[in-house]
Protein backbone atom coordinates (compact mmCIF):
# COMPACT_ATOMS: atom_id res chain seq x y z
CA UNK A 1 0.00 0.00 0.00
CA UNK A 2 1.15 3.36 -0.48
CA UNK A 3 0.79 6.39 1.43
CA UNK A 4 3.38 8.69 3.44
CA UNK A 5 3.74 6.14 6.18
CA UNK A 6 4.24 2.98 3.61
CA UNK A 7 7.18 2.08 5.47
CA UNK A 8 6.02 1.95 9.19
CA UNK A 9 4.84 -0.45 11.38
CA UNK A 10 2.94 1.82 14.20
CA UNK A 11 1.46 0.84 17.57
CA UNK A 12 -1.38 3.26 18.90
CA UNK A 13 -2.03 3.38 22.46
CA UNK A 14 -5.14 3.94 23.35
CA UNK A 15 -8.60 3.31 21.29
CA UNK A 16 -10.59 6.03 22.33
CA UNK A 17 -11.43 8.91 20.02
CA UNK A 18 -7.71 9.91 19.63
CA UNK A 19 -6.26 6.84 19.32
CA UNK A 20 -8.86 5.64 17.09
CA UNK A 21 -8.52 8.64 15.29
CA UNK A 22 -5.00 8.44 14.53
CA UNK A 23 -5.06 4.58 13.44
CA UNK A 24 -7.13 5.56 10.87
CA UNK A 25 -5.22 8.20 9.21
CA UNK A 26 -2.02 5.97 9.73
CA UNK A 27 -3.62 2.82 7.93
CA UNK A 28 -5.10 5.50 5.25
CA UNK A 29 -1.48 6.64 4.70
CA UNK A 30 -0.01 2.94 4.06
CA UNK A 31 0.93 2.20 7.79
CA UNK A 32 0.46 -1.73 9.01
CA UNK A 33 -1.46 -0.45 12.65
CA UNK A 34 -1.56 -2.40 15.75
CA UNK A 35 -4.02 -0.66 18.29
CA UNK A 36 -3.10 -1.64 22.41
CA UNK A 37 -6.21 -1.00 24.35
CA UNK A 38 -6.22 -1.35 28.33
CA UNK A 39 -10.02 -1.69 28.72
CA UNK A 40 -11.66 -5.10 27.93
CA UNK A 41 -12.85 -5.99 24.39
CA UNK A 42 -16.88 -5.35 25.71
CA UNK A 43 -15.81 -1.74 26.30
CA UNK A 44 -13.84 -0.90 23.09
CA UNK A 45 -16.67 -0.17 20.55
CA UNK A 46 -13.49 1.60 18.00
CA UNK A 47 -12.58 -2.13 17.46
CA UNK A 48 -15.03 -3.59 14.82
CA UNK A 49 -14.38 -0.67 12.33
CA UNK A 50 -10.56 -0.52 13.27
CA UNK A 51 -10.32 -4.28 12.53
CA UNK A 52 -12.37 -3.70 9.46
CA UNK A 53 -9.58 -1.51 7.84
CA UNK A 54 -7.29 -3.60 8.59
CA UNK A 55 -5.90 -2.70 11.82
CA UNK A 56 -4.82 -4.82 14.62
CA UNK A 57 -6.79 -4.39 17.63
CA UNK A 58 -5.44 -6.31 20.79
CA UNK A 59 -7.69 -5.32 24.25
CA UNK A 60 -7.37 -6.36 28.09
CA UNK A 61 -4.01 -4.53 28.63
CA UNK A 62 -0.57 -3.52 27.10
CA UNK A 63 2.17 -6.21 26.33
CA UNK A 64 5.81 -5.59 26.23
CA UNK A 65 5.72 -8.11 22.72
CA UNK A 66 3.01 -5.74 20.85
CA UNK A 67 6.14 -3.51 20.14
CA UNK A 68 8.63 -5.91 19.19
CA UNK A 69 8.41 -4.94 15.56
CA UNK A 70 7.57 -1.40 15.64
CA UNK A 71 9.01 1.48 14.06
CA UNK A 72 6.69 3.98 15.50
CA UNK A 73 4.81 4.52 18.49
CA UNK A 74 1.72 7.35 19.10
CA UNK A 75 0.22 7.45 22.25
CA UNK A 76 -3.18 9.04 23.23
CA UNK A 77 -3.40 12.05 25.52
CA UNK A 78 -4.19 10.51 28.27
CA UNK A 79 -1.12 8.21 28.64
CA UNK A 80 1.55 9.46 31.19
CA UNK A 81 5.01 9.89 29.90
CA UNK A 82 5.69 7.75 32.86
CA UNK A 83 3.88 4.77 31.65
CA UNK A 84 5.33 1.41 30.75
CA UNK A 85 3.97 1.97 27.40
CA UNK A 86 6.01 4.75 26.79
CA UNK A 87 9.16 3.30 28.92
CA UNK A 88 9.18 0.68 26.31
CA UNK A 89 9.01 2.19 23.42
CA UNK A 90 11.83 4.30 24.72
CA UNK A 91 14.48 1.59 25.78
CA UNK A 92 13.88 -0.11 22.22
CA UNK A 93 14.53 3.03 20.78
CA UNK A 94 11.26 4.00 19.19
CA UNK A 95 10.17 7.48 18.43
CA UNK A 96 6.74 8.28 20.80
CA UNK A 97 4.87 11.18 19.41
CA UNK A 98 1.29 12.25 20.28
CA UNK A 99 -1.87 12.71 18.26
CA UNK A 100 -0.79 16.82 17.31
CA UNK A 101 2.78 15.48 16.27
CA UNK A 102 1.36 13.49 13.56
CA UNK A 103 -1.02 15.78 12.66
CA UNK A 104 1.58 18.24 12.05
CA UNK A 105 3.34 15.66 9.74
CA UNK A 106 0.17 14.89 7.30
CA UNK A 107 -0.52 18.57 7.54
CA UNK A 108 -0.25 20.57 3.82
CA UNK A 109 -2.33 23.54 4.85
CA UNK A 110 -1.92 26.00 7.40
CA UNK A 111 -3.56 25.47 10.77
CA UNK A 112 -4.73 28.12 14.07
CA UNK A 113 -4.43 26.72 17.81
CA UNK A 114 -5.85 27.03 20.69
CA UNK A 115 -5.38 26.62 24.10
CA UNK A 116 -5.60 27.39 27.81
CA UNK A 117 -7.34 25.74 30.82
CA UNK A 118 -10.73 27.18 30.26
CA UNK A 119 -12.70 28.24 26.96
CA UNK A 120 -10.75 26.66 24.55
CA UNK A 121 -13.59 24.56 22.70
CA UNK A 122 -15.69 27.97 22.99
CA UNK A 123 -13.28 29.58 20.87
CA UNK A 124 -12.33 27.24 18.39
CA UNK A 125 -15.53 27.32 17.09
CA UNK A 126 -16.07 30.62 17.20
CA UNK A 127 -12.94 31.18 14.86
CA UNK A 128 -14.29 28.38 12.47
CA UNK A 129 -17.37 30.07 12.34
CA UNK A 130 -15.71 33.39 11.88
CA UNK A 131 -13.64 32.06 9.27
CA UNK A 132 -16.42 30.00 7.18
CA UNK A 133 -18.48 33.29 7.63
CA UNK A 134 -15.78 35.22 5.65
CA UNK A 135 -15.79 32.62 2.96
CA UNK A 136 -12.85 30.68 4.10
CA UNK A 137 -12.82 26.23 3.68
CA UNK A 138 -11.82 26.21 7.69
CA UNK A 139 -12.62 23.06 9.85
CA UNK A 140 -12.39 22.98 13.61
CA UNK A 141 -10.88 19.83 15.08
CA UNK A 142 -8.40 18.15 17.52
CA UNK A 143 -10.52 17.96 20.68
CA UNK A 144 -13.28 19.15 18.88
CA UNK A 145 -15.08 16.99 15.80
CA UNK A 146 -12.42 15.28 13.76
CA UNK A 147 -8.68 14.43 15.00
CA UNK A 148 -6.22 16.99 13.90
CA UNK A 149 -4.17 13.48 12.01
CA UNK A 150 -7.79 12.61 9.89
CA UNK A 151 -8.43 16.55 9.32
CA UNK A 152 -4.95 17.60 8.22
CA UNK A 153 -5.65 14.25 5.34
CA UNK A 154 -8.66 16.61 4.15
CA UNK A 155 -8.33 19.20 1.50
CA UNK A 156 -9.33 22.40 3.73
CA UNK A 157 -7.72 25.75 3.25
CA UNK A 158 -7.46 26.10 6.81
CA UNK A 159 -7.70 24.36 10.43
CA UNK A 160 -8.33 25.37 13.54
CA UNK A 161 -6.76 22.75 16.02
CA UNK A 162 -8.09 22.64 19.60
CA UNK A 163 -5.13 21.15 21.53
CA UNK A 164 -4.19 19.83 25.58
CA UNK A 165 -1.92 20.24 27.58
CA UNK A 166 -1.30 16.48 27.25
CA UNK A 167 -0.45 16.76 23.85
CA UNK A 168 1.85 19.80 23.64
CA UNK A 169 3.98 17.85 26.03
CA UNK A 170 4.74 15.13 23.11
CA UNK A 171 5.13 17.01 19.71
CA UNK A 172 8.70 18.17 18.20
CA UNK A 173 6.92 19.45 14.99
CA UNK A 174 3.90 21.60 15.46
CA UNK A 175 4.13 24.68 14.24
CA UNK A 176 0.72 26.49 13.80
CA UNK A 177 0.77 30.04 11.87
CA UNK A 178 -1.24 31.65 14.37
CA UNK A 179 -1.74 30.25 18.07
CA UNK A 180 -3.93 31.26 21.13
CA UNK A 181 -2.97 31.06 24.83
CA UNK A 182 -6.44 31.67 26.28
CA UNK A 183 -5.48 31.18 29.96
CA UNK A 184 -3.78 28.88 33.05
CA UNK A 185 -4.75 27.89 36.14
CA UNK A 186 -3.46 24.97 38.19
CA UNK A 187 -5.51 21.70 36.15
CA UNK A 188 -3.83 18.01 35.13
CA UNK A 189 -1.32 18.28 37.78
CA UNK A 190 -1.34 14.60 38.44
CA UNK A 191 -0.09 14.29 35.06
CA UNK A 192 2.09 16.67 34.67
CA UNK A 193 3.94 16.37 37.94
CA UNK A 194 4.01 20.10 38.79
CA UNK A 195 2.22 23.70 38.32
CA UNK A 196 5.53 24.34 36.48
CA UNK A 197 5.59 21.25 34.12
CA UNK A 198 1.95 22.38 33.32
CA UNK A 199 2.60 25.77 32.61
CA UNK A 200 5.73 24.82 30.31
CA UNK A 201 3.37 22.40 28.24
CA UNK A 202 1.38 25.28 27.43
CA UNK A 203 3.95 27.18 26.52
CA UNK A 204 5.03 24.36 23.94
CA UNK A 205 1.78 25.93 21.64
CA UNK A 206 4.46 29.24 20.35
CA UNK A 207 8.03 27.08 20.74
CA UNK A 208 7.95 26.78 16.49
CA UNK A 209 6.73 29.99 15.97
CA UNK A 210 8.94 32.53 14.00
CA UNK A 211 9.05 35.34 11.82
CA UNK A 212 5.66 36.08 10.94
CA UNK A 213 3.92 33.95 12.60
CA UNK A 214 1.42 35.21 15.35
CA UNK A 215 0.87 34.31 19.05
CA UNK A 216 -2.14 35.87 21.12
CA UNK A 217 -1.72 35.90 24.68
CA UNK A 218 -4.47 37.40 27.45
CA UNK A 219 -2.77 40.67 29.35
CA UNK A 220 -4.65 40.65 31.78
CA UNK A 221 -3.66 37.27 33.70
CA UNK A 222 -0.18 37.50 34.85
CA UNK A 223 0.44 33.78 34.53
CA UNK A 224 -0.35 33.32 30.75
CA UNK A 225 1.05 36.71 29.89
CA UNK A 226 4.48 35.30 31.20
CA UNK A 227 4.22 32.59 28.82
CA UNK A 228 3.28 34.40 25.71
CA UNK A 229 6.11 36.93 26.45
CA UNK A 230 8.16 33.97 25.72
CA UNK A 231 7.30 33.60 22.03
CA UNK A 232 9.70 34.51 18.99
CA UNK A 233 7.41 35.39 16.78
CA UNK A 234 4.79 38.13 16.51
CA UNK A 235 3.20 38.70 19.64
CA UNK A 236 -0.63 40.23 20.24
CA UNK A 237 -2.88 40.56 23.46
CA UNK A 238 -6.45 40.78 23.92
CA UNK A 239 -7.57 41.89 27.40
CA UNK A 240 -10.92 43.20 29.08
CA UNK A 241 -10.34 47.28 29.27
CA UNK A 242 -9.20 49.48 26.53
CA UNK A 243 -6.45 48.11 24.30
CA UNK A 244 -3.00 49.58 23.25
CA UNK A 245 -1.42 49.41 20.12
CA UNK A 246 -1.21 45.55 19.19
CA UNK A 247 -3.99 44.80 21.55
CA UNK A 248 -7.79 43.78 21.11
CA UNK A 249 -9.69 44.87 23.66
CA UNK A 250 -12.92 47.13 24.82
CA UNK A 251 -13.50 50.61 24.99
CA UNK A 252 -16.96 50.62 27.16
CA UNK A 253 -19.05 48.07 25.29
CA UNK A 254 -17.71 47.95 22.40
CA UNK A 255 -14.87 45.45 20.88
CA UNK A 256 -11.79 47.66 19.68
CA UNK A 257 -8.63 46.20 17.70
CA UNK A 258 -5.38 48.71 17.59
CA UNK A 259 -3.81 46.71 15.11
CA UNK A 260 -2.72 48.66 12.18
CA UNK A 261 -5.05 51.40 13.14
CA UNK A 262 -7.99 51.31 14.96
CA UNK A 263 -10.94 48.94 14.37
CA UNK A 264 -14.08 49.10 16.09
CA UNK A 265 -15.22 45.39 15.76
CA UNK A 266 -18.59 46.05 17.68
CA UNK A 267 -20.42 45.43 21.09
Amino acid sequence: MSGRFAAERAVVVGAGIAGTGVARALSAEGARVLVTESLPEADVPSAVELRAIGVEVRTGGHERSHFDDATLVVVGPGVSPDADVVRWARELGLPVWGEMELGARLARMPYLAVTGTNGKTTVTAMIEACLRADGHDALACGNIGVSFPEAARQQREVLIVEVSSFQLAVQTSFHPTISVLLNVAPDHLDWHGSLEAYMEAKGRIHALQTGSDVHIGNRDDPATAKISSRATCLLRWFRQGPPDEGEVGYVGDELVARVGGTHRLGA
